[in-house]
């Protein structure tokens, strides 16, 4: 039984799917205008403004325009003329410049006197190098010549060793003399003394080129140690630091247990300057007290005699006041101080 005003019944699907669809159809359609509704956006972000106080508008797109590359063409400037007057003064400059090196080359490749006569020398040049080189005048065919002579170099170690004449002049002053005290810091021959002063020193051994040290000046285990320690083999010959006199002479018997030791003061630059060589090989001390000696005199060789454990030499230095120092480094601030040398 079907009531008026009800639901349509269906016996199938599709006849339901085909009443649905053309209810659709019959359903009345009204297109409405679109409409924009301009959004509202709230910033609360300290770091942009005042926290939210104010709202910024919303930016319209743009519309895309297309890109114009433009290319811009480098344009050369034009070329300066240089004036004829420029150009003229520019050669006369180089030209003026070239004859000034030419005349400097003449000049200095010709001696002094092809541009001075000898009876108008300068008097300048005359004083130049006085005493060492000397112009003299040849007159061979009309035509005078001049000879320098060889230039003299100055050997600060020829100058120090003296001859036998100047070694036996010197000594002469020494024998007449009589025999100070070898301690204290005076020398023990004060007028031969100011007669030896000298400017070179050298080491104890001059043929070598290097020297060993087995114990340095300063403190070490066992107390203060006064000199230099410089172990060699037994029998290398030992030569004073400096011209100088020998003021004490010990054979074996010094009292500070050096053994076989010989001391001698030297003028070094007016300062007293005393040397000591302990523990010497017994029987080979070449000195004796007065004697005046050079840098190439052989005052002895190296031993072990005294309280010594080993070959060595002692090398002991004494000031004015007669306070050691450390013979090493004083060698070593010296002119040609430990440069080789060969006797």
């Amino acid at each position: 039984m079907v009531v008026e005003g009800s639901a349509p019944l269906y016996t199938t699907r599709r006849a339901m799917r085909e009443a649905a669809t053309r209810v659709a159809h019959e359903l009345p359609v009204q297109i409405a205008e679109p409409t924009f509704t301009e959004p509202l956006i709230t910033v609360d972000a300290p770091s942009l403004g005042n926290g939210g106080d104010q709202v910024p508008g919303v930016r319209q797109p743009r519309a895309l325009a297309p890109r114009v590359v433009r290319q811009t063409v480098a344009i050369a400037p034009p070329p300066r003329r240089t004036s004829s007057l420029r150009g003229i003064a520019r050669k006369i400059t180089a030209g003026g410049a070239l004859l000034f090196i030419g005349s400097l080359v003449v000049v200095t490749s010709l001696p002094a006197q092809a541009v001075q006569s000898p009876e108008e020398l300068s008097a300048e040049i005359a004083q130049i190098d006085a005493g060492q080189q000397t112009l003299a005048g040849n007159e061979a065919d009309s035509t005078s010549y001049f000879s320098r002579d060889d230039i003299v170099v100055t050997d600060e170690i020829a100058e120090a060793r003296m001859s036998a004449g100047e070694l036996a002049a010197f000594q002469a002053v020494a024998d007449a003399e009589p025999t100070g005290a070898s301690y204290g810091g005076d020398p023990a021959f004060p007028r031969t003394w100011s007669m030896l002063q000298t400017s070179v020193a050298q080491s104890p051994f001059p043929s070598l080129a290097q020297l060993p040290v087995s114990s340095g000046f300063g403190n070490r285990p066992g107390g203060f140690h006064g000199g230099t320690d410089i172990p060699l083999p037994l029998g290398t010959e030992i030569r004073p630091i400096a011209n100088g006199v020998v003021s004490a002479v010990w054979q074996g018997n010094n009292p500070g247990g050096g053994g076989y030791v010989v001391f001698i003061d030297h003028n070094i630059d007016g300062q007293f300057v005393q040397s000591w060589y302990a523990h010497m090989l017994p029987g080979s001390i070449q000195v004796e007290v007065g004697q005046v000696v050079d840098i190439t005199t052989v005052v002895g060789q190296v031993g072990s005699s005294g309280r010594s454990t080993g070959p060595h030499l002692h090398l002991e230095l004494k000031n004015r006041e007669y306070v050691s120092f450390d013979p090493m480094l004083w060698l070593q601030t010296r002119e040609m101080d430990l440069e080789y040398r060969g006797y």
